[in-house]
């Protein structure tokens, strides 16, 4: 999404003189919306867990490895028990993913009716609408393998086909230096690529170092390598380090319809580029077992950034509050303090999620299916719709 080129279009075809007089701020805004956009759209996207449907763990009595006897539920949430020694999971999972809201407003309908003023010229403009379309197809292809009974690593390759819109329109008023004419003007500009490419590597490992006692707990570790480009949403544009706790409680089996086992995971997604930019992730979830084959699950997730988006006063611009476009720009009386462009906030976001969905055996203990959802609970720098989700996995 090239927002910051976009903008700069509206005031460079009408007028040269409001281009110099605020084309950069308006380049550096853009570009800041535009990193900030493709960073937490890609972060929006939550990442399937590598915990498969099933595990297997060593029986003394039988001197060979048993299914364990519920199926894993959770999508997003890893459990602290691994695959099992020598097995091999693969899956397919697709996720759709579509903007809703940036700043806390429908990004499909941005406004800003208040003109802003050029300093020390003769020249206003105002942004009449700003409209970010933008919707992602994920297909995630994933493989885990256990090394021991318990170390696990995984690799995931995600196919990402995104489909943008930007399309904005500006009004432009002022005084011409050259003939001292008042000139006014409307212009507009729109993009509209639709790329297909690979998003981000992700490579992960699982460590199980408590598997006795009613808690089992393991340490994870997930590398997101940005094999995706993060201006067509498919990647966030740098390496980031995750260093994770897992914990899973024991099955708790109230009835025959009713296996309950809990899930905790928690970590830092660390910006090895700006550790500053880094944010806390954590995750708590609950399995209903109604059957052996097939589990329910439900878990809150949540993301806390460490960092604001811009600093204070970032997306400020002087402004002429009541006044029209004309009088803004010829009328120095009606410039009076400064409003953020469309509305926007470099406050530091938190994200709270809901996740709802389940797994089930499609044929033996081999072939599952799964399906969830992942509905906001809050508002954001950057919110998508409800994100759906479908996969297919088998164990071998």
């Amino acid at each position: 999404m090239r927002l910051a080129g976009l903008l700069l279009l509206l005031l460079t075809a009408p007028s040269s003189a409001a281009a110099q007089g605020i084309g950069q701020r308006l380049t550096d805004i853009g570009f800041r919306v535009q990193d900030a956009l493709g960073e937490a759209f890609a972060r929006a996207l939550p990442l399937p867990s590598a915990s498969a449907g099933v595990s297997y763990a060593f029986d003394p009595a039988t001197g060979n490895f048993q299914r364990e006897a519920a199926t894993f539920g959770q999508v997003y949430l890893d459990r602290a028990d691994t695959l099992g020694a020598g097995r091999l999971n693969l899956s397919f999972a697709y996720q759709y993913v579509q903007l809703e809201e940036i700043g806390g407003k429908t990004a499909d309908d941005l406004g800003d009716p208040t003109p802003i003023f050029i300093p020390g010229k003769a020249a206003a403009v105002q942004f009449s609408s700003l409209q970010v379309e933008a919707s992602v197809h994920s297909f995630l292809l994933a493989g885990t393998y256990g090394l021991s009974e318990n170390i696990e690593a995984s690799i995931a390759v995600p196919v990402v086909y995104s489909v943008l819109r930007t399309a904005a329109a500006a009004r432009v008023a002022g005084v011409r230096a050259s003939d001292q004419a008042l000139f006014s003007t409307s212009v507009t500009a729109e993009e509209s690529p639709h790329v297909v490419g690979f998003g981000d590597v992700l490579l992960r490992a699982k460590y199980r170092f408590v598997d006795t006692g009613p808690v089992h707990v393991a340490w994870g570790l997930l590398l997101r390598l940005p094999s995706g480009d993060p201006a067509n949403l498919q990647g966030i544009g740098f390496v980031e380090v995750t260093p994770l706790v897992l914990a899973s409680t024991r099955i708790f089996e109230l009835a025959s319809w009713a296996r309950l086992q809990g899930h905790f995971n928690a970590g830092v997604g660390l910006d090895t580029e700006d550790v500053g930019a880094s944010e806390a992730r954590w995750g708590i979830g609950l399995d209903w077992g109604i059957t052996e084959h097939m589990t329910a699950a439900v878990a809150i997730l949540g993301r806390n950034q460490f960092a604001r988006v811009a600093p204070p006063g970032f997306f400020d611009f002087p402004r002429c509050p009541g006044a029209s476009l004309v009088t803004c720009a010829t009328t120095q009386a009606a410039r009076d303090g400064t409003q953020p462009l469309f509305g926007l906030s470099g406050a530091r976001p938190d994200y709270y999620d809901i996740s709802i969905g389940g797994r089930g055996a499609l044929w033996r203990d081999t072939l599952f299916a799964f399906v969830n959802v992942v509905v906001p609970l809050n508002d954001g720098f950057v919110r998508t719709a409800p994100i759906p989700l479908a996969g297919i996995e088998a164990t071998f």
